[in-house]
């Protein structure tokens, strides 16, 4: 394996940071605040863990298709449809679990 360009590693690693930081806040965010004994700040935690979940399962997914297209490997299941629902549905998930949290706060 040769040299990476400058551009390409700088990709490689930020998707990389951000499936670090999504699991960890995730995780910290399910582990430590989802327990709360107040509905909202749960229903809360539990949105934002979704989201963080979410981004770095998308980030993980965008990370492994760069890699199989740099080094020339096949990829086109990528782009089926069951791999491309699985690596966004999380994410989907948390953007409506926000939104219902902002009509819910709007509603009051």
């Amino acid at each position: 394996m040769g040299r990476m360009e400058p551009g390409a590693g700088i990709a490689f690693a930020a998707d990389g940071m951000t499936v670090a930081a999504g699991g960890f806040n995730a995780a910290w965010l399910a582990l430590h605040r989802a327990g709360t004994r107040q509905p909202a700040r749960r229903f809360a935690a539990i949105t934002l863990a979704t989201i963080n979940a979410g981004a770095a399962l998308q980030a993980a997914s965008a990370q492994a298709l760069y890699s199989a297209h740099r080094f020339g490997l096949p990829h086109e299941a990528f782009f089926a449809a069951p791999a491309w629902v699985a690596s966004r549905v999380v994410l989907l998930a948390g953007v409506v679990l926000l939104s219902v949290l902002i009509l819910r706060r709007a509603g009051r």
